[in-house]
Formats: structure tokens, C-alpha cells, sequence
């Protein structure tokens, strides 16, 4: 197939109708294809001989993808697997006559020559005088699956042992072949030619071809000869149409429905070449396109309604109702979209058993809430048969139940106020105040004596007497300690930043004050992280980069998989470095080479230990001794950079790199010493020899 379409002069797309002037080119086309073959190997056959040496073989045909036979040319002659193969028995026995004689191979490998299973002795030889016979295989399969087939079998002369012989009688040898047929082969058959697509102009016409055998059973194209299928396609009305007029269609109105099923409509003219309207007698000859299509509106709105809900009541007559909505495409569809005539009832009567004869009961009435004033006393009410037993307030008449709670008139209450102690001064010195607990309560005039309860304050009459009273117990002596305030947000959102908070030195009246100990001062800074809220930077570049921070310290990283803390220094830089902050600080991590010198290098200092009273000088120009409070990583190696001294201390003499420690105290062969400063060994003479340790 291809694609054939009208362009005009700039090559745009144009409607088929400016072309129609013009022969339209084929858009399809016959071809042939050759089916694939692939082989397949049947089982191998017995042996050749019955004792010795022999051979083994196998039919191999050809089949398509269907497991259908087909011709041999369409496998592949490279990839034919071995038809035949080497096989071995018992040995002959040396007397006998047929010794290293082969059996004549069989023709059809898979036909072995076995007695028939329900047949006697001599159901596969045929006997001939001198005790040798022809000895028979099954027939194999037809060579065709239709009409003009044959079939072969195998047929051998052997003796009454079993071996290979040559004497048999000819005249009755079996049949070693026969014909075969498996009912006609398919054929073409087409029926007649359909419409032509065009009136004028080169059109396309098609019919029906189809394989199959007289009976009607169809088969595919490939079982039928390939290079004699008739057409199924042709061109027609191959005469040039009329170049005056063609059909010209306007566009199509709006479907005249909102939902459901409708139509469409457009207007279709006869226009001459020049553009105007002419008779439509001049563009007969030519289809004449719809003037009217079928379309749908979308799904019209419908009422849709719930299922009925339980009735009103248990017994008697009541009212079941149900859900009843208005469902369209749109997610919100209007009642008034809907047809109101066709709604369904929301609502039905329900007829349960009748009910049994109930009554309400009441209980009597209980004390009034209160002993003056307004108050109200409360009953219980009971829904109860004709034997007085209790039943569910539903199956009573609701209109008729009886007052549950009434009102009840006393005398006029009376309010006092009542006034507690006052507590103790609020400071030891300075201003303070103190307070006492202020109540209005009710005067119980019923009882022999006066009970209090608490009330409204408006209940009481005249001013509420005060609560709070001020007190002064002196001038305070001036005393400043460290406020702080509230630790404010992260500099980060996620991973690690920095947050702040206020502190101040203040005295107990609130003036900022420098009588605090700046020892004792509470950190104003630290760090903050949110591991996993997200991706964690790699290096402290990353955080620079991605979180905008610009201030040196700890922050957590994401490296070799591990989520690691790491100290940030030279944020303000385009190159920060990574540093790993040690636990113990300085007073356990330092370098030392030792300077002092033994004035006979042969010697042992005392007891092997290192002291500065021996027989020494000091001048050895490599030494030193550094510490450390934070070392360099390599993110990339996972290596501490010993020879980085941002955050090293030299205390005496030359800078000595992390993890390194050497002396030249003695060349003799001494004790080595290991103290809580340094791992220390002995070499010989200078120079400079470095123990390093991981």
C-alpha cells in the first residue's frame, strides 16, 4: 500500500476534488510472498542390522509455522539436520552366514519392521520354499494431502533367523508401493466484481478470492498455487471525467440534538471550474457526497434511583423513600435536565404487621434541681402492653407521650459573697503581688445551716471584692543571669543547616547587664538536619550549591551509600573541603618527631624508655610535634589527607603531618616503647625516617 493524495502547487494538501481532472494513481498493489519454512526431524529408526555395526535413520521434511507441509526449497539446505547416523548391536555369531551383512536400509526411517500387535507370526512375511520369506513394514504417509499421492513401505527377504537373504521368490514379492489421496485439492475460486469507486477518472473495483476444496472448506492462500490466484482488485472507469464542473460540500451544521442520537446537515453545489453555481446536471457523472450524516449528542441525562430504605416503622403503616438524582455525562447535572414526567417516586407506603395495643407510663416525679429560684424536676416515661412489660418508645404514638421534665417554683435565692485568705507575697523582694480566691455563692435558707455553692457573679449584689493586692518586701539585690529565647527555623529545608536563638545577659528586673559569666553562656547556633525528608548532598560543594549555605560547619552528607557528618570548611569559597571532626579533639590526636639525639648513637636510653635527662642533644631540625582537632577527607578515595594542617596546632618545633611519628634517639638495637602519645620505634642513623600507622 501507499499513500495518494491531491497537492497543489506549493505542495500542501489539497481536497481530492481539484483533482479530478486527473487519473489518481494506484494506493495498492499485489505482491508475493514466500513463506518461511523451518525443518523437523521425525525419530530415528532401528538399526540397519540386527547384530553389528549398522546404521540409524530419520525422515526430515519441511513445515511452514502452521505445522503444515510444504515444499523442501522453502527450508534452508544449509541448516538440514543429519538424516542418518551410526548404530551398534550385539555382535553376530561367528557361524552364522549373514556375519557382517548389512540389512538393506529401509526407505521411509520411520517404518520399523515389527510383528503388528494383534496379528499372528506371519502377519508381516510372506513364506517362500527354503524357510526364507519377505518380510513387510507399515505403509508410510501419503505424499500429498490431496488428490494424486503415493505411499511406500518396506519389503526385505530374510531367512528364518532373521538375517538379511537374497533367494526370495520375486513373483510374490508384496506390493512396495501404492497410491493415496486424502479427498480433491482446494482451488481459486472468486466471485463477481464489486461497484466501481468512481464513476469517471480511473477507479477501483474489487471481488472476493478465496482457496478451497468443492465442498466449501476454506483453506489459506498458501495451500493453493500461490502464482495462479486470479485478481482480486482492478481498476475501471478508466475514461477521464469531465473537466467543467465538480461537486462542492459545505460544512456540517451542528447535530440537532443536545444528547441522544441526531443528525447533521450540509449543503452540497455544483460549481463550474470559475467557482459559480451551476445545474447539478453537470456533476452527475460524478458521486454527489451526503448532504446528511447520523451523530450523537453525548449520553442524554436520566434519573437514576437508590434503593427503597427500611420503613418508617416496625409495625403498622408507615413510609419507605429512596434517593432519586438526576445522572448525565457532566459531573454535575441539574433536576431540570432531566424529563420531570418520567421521575421516579421517592417515596412508597409500607404495610408491617399491626401494632400490638401500647400505652405510655409515667414514673413519678423526682426533687426539684434547685432549693430557690427557678428549677425543674424530671420523670421517666416508659412505653409499656397491656401486662405493663416494657417496649420500644417507637411503638408508642409520639403525639401522646407524656412531659418528661416541668418546672417548679421555689422562693426567691440569696447570694453573698465569699472571700478566702490572702497568700503569701508572689517575690521574696521587689514588687510582687498576692491573691485570694473570690466567690459569689447561693445561701441554702432551707437547711438548719448555711451551705455554699458557686454562682454566677451577677447573681451577687454590690461590687465583687478585689482578688489581687499589691506587695512590696524591699529593694532586691542586683543579679544578671543568661536569658534565651526560642530556637528559630532551619537555614535548610531538608539535610543539614544551622538555626539561631537569642541570648542575653539580663538582670531580674530585665536591663541588659554584663554581670554574666561568659563561660556559662548558652550556645546561640547548631546545627539541624532532616535526613530524610531529602536527597542528601554528596559533598560539601553540593551543599553550597544546593541549600545556598555559606557558613562553615557540621552537615550531613550522602557518600558511598552512607549517610556521614561531615564539617564543612571554606563555604565562602568555590572550593569547599571536607573535613571529619575528631571525638577526643587534640589531647588524643597528634604527630610527633622526636628531637632529642643520644651522644653515642649505639647506646640504649635507660630501661628503653625516652627522656630528656640522657646524654643528648637536641638538634634535630625534622622535628616537631603537631595536634589535630579535625582531619581532611578525600571523598573519592575515603583517605584522610594527612599533610592538610587547617585545623592543626604546632606547639614545638616544625609542622608534623597526621599519623606520623619518628625519631632518631638511638641507631643501636633497643627496646621499642609505646606510651600514650606516640608509637615510637628505633632506626638507625638519620635521616628522617616516618611510622605511620591507619
Amino acid at each position: 500500500m501507499r499513500y495518494v493524495s491531491c497537492r497543489d502547487e506549493q505542495g500542501s494538501v489539497a481536497d481530492e476534488s481539484a483533482c479530478f481532472h486527473l487519473p489518481k494513481p494506484s494506493a495498492t498493489e499485489m505482491c508475493t510472498v514466500t513463506p518461511c519454512g523451518q525443518w523437523k526431524a521425525l525419530e530415528w529408526s532401528s538399526c540397519s542390522v540386527t547384530c553389528g555395526q549398522g546404521k540409524a535413520t530419520r525422515q526430515v521434511i519441511c513445515i511452514n509455522y502452521s505445522d503444515q507441509l510444504v515444499d523442501r526449497s522453502e527450508c534452508d539446505p544449509d541448516d538440514l539436520p543429519a538424516t542418518e547416523q551410526d548404530c551398534s548391536m550385539s555382535p553376530c555369531h561367528p557361524n552364522s552366514h549373514d556375519y557382517g551383512r548389512p540389512i538393506p536400509p529401509f526407505l521411509y526411517p520411520d517404518h520399523r519392521l515389527k510383528p503388528h500387535p494383534g496379528g499372528g507370526p506371519n502377519r508381516n512375511r510372506a513364506h517362500i520354499p527354503g524357510g526364507n520369506q519377505w518380510r513387510i513394514g507399515p505403509w508410510g504417509a501419503c505424499s500429498s494431502t490431496c488428490a494424486g499421492g503415493f505411499q511406500r513401505r518396506v519389503v526385505v527377504c530374510q531367512d528364518e533367523n532373521g538375517y538379511t537373504a537374497n533367494n526370495c521368490d520375486e513373483k510374490s514379492k508384496p506390493m512396495e508401493q501404492r497410491s493415496c489421496e486424502s479427498g480433491p485439492c482446494p482451488q481459486w475460486v472468486y466471485g463477481n466484481w464489486g461497484e466501481c469507486t468512481k464513476p469517471c477518472g480511473a477507479g477501483t473495483r474489487t471481488r472476493l478470492v478465496v482457496c478451497q476444496r468443492p465442498n466449501g472448506e476454506r483453506f489459506t492462500d498458501l495451500s493453493c498455487e500461490i502464482l495462479d490466484k486470479p485478481p482480486d482488485r482492478e481498476q475501471c472507469n478508466v475514461q477521464d471525467c469531465p473537466r467543467d464542473a465538480a461537486w462542492s460540500a459545505g460544512p456540517w451544521s451542528p447535530c440537532s440534538v443536545s444528547c441522544g442520537r441526531g443528525q447533521k446537515h450540509r449543503s452540497v453545489y455544483c460549481l463550474s471550474k470559475e467557482g459559480r453555481h451551476v445545474e447539478e446536471e453537470n456533476c452527475k457523472h460524478l458521486a454527489k457526497p451526503n448532504v446528511q450524516k447520523k451523530c450523537r449528542g453525548g449520553r442524554c441525562p436520566k434519573w437514576k434511583a437508590g434503593d427503597w430504605g427500611q420503613c418508617s416503622v416496625s409495625c403498622g403503616r408507615g413510609v419507605q423513600r429512596r434517593s432519586v438524582q438526576c445522572h448525565s455525562s457532566s459531573p454535575a447535572a441539574e433536576e431540570a435536565e432531566c424529563d420531570p414526567a418520567s421521575r421516579p417516586a421517592p417515596q412508597r407506603h409500607c404495610h408491617l404487621p399491626p401494632c400490638p395495643a401500647l400505652r405510655w407510663a409515667a414514673a413519678e416525679w423526682q426533687p426539684c434541681t434547685k432549693t430557690c429560684g427557678e428549677g425543674s424536676r424530671l420523670r421517666k416515661v416508659f412505653c409499656v402492653d397491656e401486662n405493663e412489660q416494657l417496649q420500644s418508645s417507637s411503638y408508642c404514638d409520639p403525639s401522646k407521650r407524656p412531659p418528661e421534665v416541668e418546672s417548679c417554683g421555689l422562693p426567691p435565692c440569696e447570694y453573698i459573697w465569699i472571700t478566702g485568705e490572702w497568700s503569701e507575697c508572689s517575690v521574696t523582694c521587689g514588687k510582687g503581688y498576692r491573691q485570694r480566691l473570690v466567690s459569689c455563692s447561693e445561701i441554702y435558707t432551707g437547711k438548719d445551716h448555711y451551705e455554699y455553692g458557686y454562682q454566677n457573679m451577677v447573681n451577687c449584689p454590690g461590687t465583687q471584692p478585689p482578688n489581687i493586692q499589691p506587695c512590696y518586701l524591699g529593694e532586691c539585690p542586683i543579679s544578671a543571669s543568661w536569658r534565651v529565647g526560642n530556637w528559630g527555623s532551619c537555614s535548610v529545608t531538608c539535610g543539614a543547616g544551622v538555626m539561631h536563638r537569642s541570648v542575653q545577659c539580663l538582670t531580674n528586673d530585665d536591663q541588659v547587664s554584663s554581670l554574666c559569666h561568659v563561660d556559662l553562656k548558652p550556645e546561640e547556633r547548631r546545627t539541624c538536619h532532616n535526613v530524610h525528608d531529602c536527597e542528601l548532598p554528596r559533598s560539601c560543594k553540593d551543599v553550597k550549591k544546593l541549600e545556598g549555605v555559606t557558613e562553615d560547619g557540621e552537615y550531613f552528607l550522602q557518600v558511598k551509600g552512607k549517610t556521614l557528618k561531615v564539617y564543612c570548611s571554606g563555604m565562602q569559597t568555590d572550593s569547599p573541603k571536607e573535613y571529619v571532626t575528631l571525638v577526643n579533639g587534640d589531647a588524643e590526636n597528634f604527630s610527633e618527631v622526636y628531637g632529642y639525639r643520644l651522644h653515642n648513637p649505639t647506646e640504649c636510653p635507660y630501661n628503653g624508655s625516652r627522656r630528656e635527662d640522657c646524654q643528648c642533644r637536641k638538634d634535630y631540625t625534622a622535628a616537631g610535634f603537631s595536634t589535630f582537632s579535625k582531619v581532611r577527607l578525600d571523598l573519592n578515595t575515603m583517605q584522610i589527607i594527612t599533610t592538610d594542617l587547617q585545623f592543626a596546632q604546632t606547639h614545638d618545633g616544625r609542622p608534623v603531618p597526621y599519623a606520623t611519628a619518628g625519631d632518631c634517639y638511638s641507631a643501636a638495637k633497643c627496646p621499642q616503647v609505646f606510651d600514650k602519645r606516640m608509637a615510637c620505634c628505633m632506626f638507625p642513623a638519620c635521616p628522617h625516617f616516618l611510622w605511620g600507622w591507619g
